[in-house]
């Protein structure tokens, strides 16, 4: 018996590195995603496909397997179970690009581990083992792309725990446009964070303005109101711009974006280079399309589906 599971990717919509001081994220799972197949053998093994590293029982961990062998060790614990087994990790997302590759994975591997150990998955069991993984890769994250991972759909996050579910009238085409500049998350949210060190009552004052802009970001995709929307996203790219964490590809895919006549763009993630997310009017997606011919282009419905986890 195998046990499979894919997760998906997402997209931060609005709200990215705040949400890690206590704003309000708006977060989209995306089409693309990690996949884990799971099967019981006669030794410890884990296989990232997609780095093409392998790690067998015995040996030492490499260290982008790390956050696996974690998620295997507090499942072994928490399931208490003694066999050995084989797991094959992959993804079609871009790795360290903003579109949650490394939590997807996490979410898939630990997923279908729980499942052949146990026949199901607790979902509080998986984003609690899945932001164990999290936080080898990422030092603090907030939990929003582990909490995408298992929900799907658009969702209000914080990190406090507090999700809300926006339904949007219709589902939307979005561009993933990859610089190709692959960057370390935890340095970029140390080089936010700070600025709170430096102005902290200014800071906090930013964090609620963040909040109350993807609180009114959330309204505006509510209502289908998307010329409001790509304007928020504008604006908000060049707030994290200004703290840093943009960089000159990125800004040059925003105003290419805005210069092929997008409603809006922005960074997702992490920023320093990965990718940003370009909203077209829905009329005009294969014209600005057209016009990222050099780059690393993927297409995405939002919303999309959350965790699927099956047996083969």
């Amino acid at each position: 018996m195998k046990a499979c599971a894919f997760s998906p990717g997402k997209a931060i919509l609005l709200g990215e590195h705040f949400v890690v001081h206590g704003a309000y994220a708006l977060v989209a799972a995306i089409q693309q995603g990690s996949f884990a197949s799971t099967s019981f053998s006669d030794m410890d093994e884990i296989v990232s496909e997609s780095l093409n590293i392998v790690w067998k029982e015995g040996s030492t961990v490499p260290t982008p397997l790390l956050p696996y062998k974690k998620a295997l060790d507090k499942i072994r614990e928490q399931c208490n179970f003694s066999k050995k087994i084989r797991s094959i990790i992959s993804t079609n997302l871009p790795i360290s690009a903003g579109l949650g590759s490394s939590s997807s994975s996490s979410v898939a591997f630990s997923a279908s581990v729980l499942k052949l150990v146990s026949g199901e998955v607790d979902y509080n069991m998986l984003f609690n083992i899945s932001m164990e993984s999290e936080r080898i890769t990422h030092g603090n994250p907030s939990g929003v792309d582990v909490f995408i991972g298992i929900r799907g759909g658009v969702h209000l996050f914080k990190k406090d725990g507090f999700s809300k579910e926006i339904i949007l009238p219709n589902t939307i085409k979005v561009l993933l446009v990859n610089t190709g500049a692959v960057r370390q998350t935890s340095k970029l949210i140390s080089k936010f964070s700070h600025f709170k060190d430096l102005y902290p009552s200014y800071f906090k004052r930013l964090v609620e303005s963040s909040s109350h802009l993807t609180l009114i970001g959330s309204e505006c995709l509510s209502r289908g109101s998307l010329e409001e929307f790509g304007l928020l996203m504008c604006y908000q790219h060049a707030i994290l711009s200004y703290f840093g964490v943009s960089n000159e590809m990125l800004d040059k895919i925003v105003e290419l974006a805005m210069a092929s006549g997008a409603l809006g763009a922005k960074l997702t993630g992490a920023g320093g280079g990965g990718c940003a997310i370009v909203l077209p009017q829905q009329s005009m997606v294969e014209e600005i399309l057209n016009n990222f011919k050099n780059f690393e282009v993927y297409i995405s419905e939002i919303p999309a589906g959350g965790l699927k986890v099956w047996v083969e």
